[in-house]
Parts: structure tokens; sequence; C-alpha cells
């Protein structure tokens, strides 16, 4: 038996399990981020975690390498954070890969976190036997990822797929990334937060900034006001699917894709998110018949990192 662990470093959590070949994960651990202080604290903690569950194992003997799926930029080569932002910044510029190798004493890859998460679909999930597939994520960010012949695609600066980075307002809001108009202004959870804050500030008439708390704010409460017929929620709501509309229609005109996955917490704000926005983006596209225009919720977003870590082991360490 072969068995891969798969590590998932997410902004609320991180996800370990261990998987065998076929998909089965034998067993998994959570770590919240916010107990975590720093880089070094980190190490430690996912040390201790993964050997905790290292002996739950009936062979433990049989792991033979650990894929980490890591948000920013990763330099997969060397295993080191080049870029990354907010709660987890103190990973930047840290050798993760050779870092956590040292730790486990078994070869460790890593990779962007919703790369390693659309591999893993290839191999066990949504996307299984397909070969070109494009996945995003709609979160704190948007997160994005490219398979193309069943590689990853990863581009020079290990920077393709940073899909919220696109813009289609030249003149739109700035954004962290420079890029003005970036798709996450309107289609992320951060920008919707912001989008709250200024209401409030302006003094928007609204029922969304009543008791409004923004460490308790999601995707879930904006729609929830735009389904109780909220002019500024469903304003909000609006952008929101026609940015995301826009962002897909140009990544299907760009790679022509099998299959497109979405995940992420978006997804738990209404059930019939992805029937809508894949009607919409069928009204336009002529290029391609209607019924090879595909898209689908990613598998279990809380395994799908696990799972992803695994495939990335599997591609890349054998």
């Amino acid at each position: 038996m072969i068995i891969y662990g798969g590590i998932d470093i997410g902004g609320t959590s991180i996800k370990i399990g261990f998987v065998d070949k076929g998909g089965t994960i034998l067993c998994k651990g959570l770590i919240p981020v916010g107990k975590i202080t720093s880089y070094s604290d980190f190490i430690e903690q996912l040390s201790n975690k993964t050997n905790n569950l290292l002996e739950t194992l009936n062979n433990k003997d049989a792991v033979i390498g650990f894929g980490v799926g890591c948000p920013g930029r990763i330099d997969v080569a060397t295993g080191k954070v080049i870029w990354l932002r907010g709660k987890l910044e103190y990973m930047e510029n840290q050798d993760i890969g050779p870092d956590l190798a040292s730790v486990f004493g078994k070869p460790v890859i890593c990779d962007n976190d919703v790369n390693a998460m659309v591999l893993g679909e290839t191999y066990f999930g949504k996307a299984k036997g397909n070969r070109n597939v494009i996945g995003l994520t709609f979160g704190t960010g948007i997160g994005g990822a490219i398979i193309i012949n069943g590689q990853v695609l990863r581009g020079r600066h290990f920077a393709a797929g940073h899909f919220g980075f696109m813009s289609h307002e030249p003149n739109g809001e700035s954004h962290v990334c420079g890029n003005a108009g970036a798709a996450e202004v309107h289609a992320s959870h951060s920008g919707i937060v912001d989008k709250v804050n200024k209401a409030l500030r302006s003094g928007t008439e609204t029922s969304v900034t009543k008791n409004y708390d923004p460490y308790d704010f999601g995707f879930k409460n904006i729609y929830m006001a735009a389904q109780q017929d909220d002019d500024f929620a469903k304003s909000v709501v609006t952008k929101l699917e026609e940015e995301i509309t826009v962002l897909i229609t140009n990544l299907i005109f760009a790679f022509d894709p099998d299959t497109i996955l979405i995940g992420g917490g978006l997804l738990k704000a209404d059930n019939e998110i992805v029937a809508r926005i894949t009607n919409n983006i069928k009204k336009r596209i002529n290029l391609i018949p209607e019924k090879e225009i595909k898209l689908d919720k990613m598998s279990s977003y809380e395994e799908a990192g696990i799972l992803g870590g695994a495939a990335l082991a599997i591609t890349e360490l054998n």
C-alpha cells in the first residue's frame, strides 16, 4: 500500500490528511490558523498534528511523501513562498518545502493551494478523466488554477491562475495586486465587506449595516438581504454575479476547457448560484455549443484541499 500526505493551508484553518492511491482519506485533522502566531509556531504545530495523525495509520512507513497547497505564489522547484499577503504573511519568503521535509523526514512538494485542489479534482473528483480544466474558488479572494493536458500551468513567475487579479474595469477601484478594477473588488468576500463598510460610512440605507460585524459577515448575509428585497444588497449580488459571469466567459474563450469547477464559501450562500451563472455564460457565447459549456461545483470543499495535496504528491514525487 502507498500513502500520500495531503496538506491544505488556508486563511482560516490548515487541513491535514493521509490518502491512499485511490483517493480514500484514511485520517484527517485540522489546525485553526488563529492559534498560530509565527512561522516557527506554524512549523511546530503542523509537525505535532501530522505526527499525531501518523500514529493512527496501520502502516505509517507506507507514506512516501507530502503535497502541500499554500496560498500565494509558490516556487514549486524550491518550495519557497515567493509572495503571500493576509493572515499568513509570516510565511512569505520562507522555504516551506525544505523546512517541512526536514521535519517529516519525507519528500515534500509545495504549490499554490488552488492548483493543488483542482489537480486533485482531475485525479479523484468532479473532473476525473478530464485533461483541460479551469478551477476557481470564491472566498476571501478569488483563487484559480489551469490544468492543460493533465499538467498544472504555473507560468514563468508561478503567477498563472490569479484570476481574481484580472480586470474588466480599466478605471476601476485600486487593488493590492496593482490592477485597478480587479475582479476581487466585486466578487470576493473581502470585496463585499469593503462595500458594506463604505455603505456604513456613507449612511446608505440598507438592512445589511444593522448589527453588522465585519468579522462575522459572509456571502450568505448579503444574499439573505437581497432575497429580502434590500436594494443595496441586490445591487451587490447583481454586480458580483455579473463579474463572475464575464470572468468565466473570458476564461472559456482563452482556454476552451473540458469543464470549469467552482468552489469556495460563495457556494454556501445560494444553492442556485452555479446554475444562474452557467445560464448567463451561455448567453454570452455563440462560438461553442451550449451543451459543451460545463460548469460544476467542486467536490466537498473541506476535503478537496487534502486530496489536492495528495494528487500533487502523486504527480510530482513518483
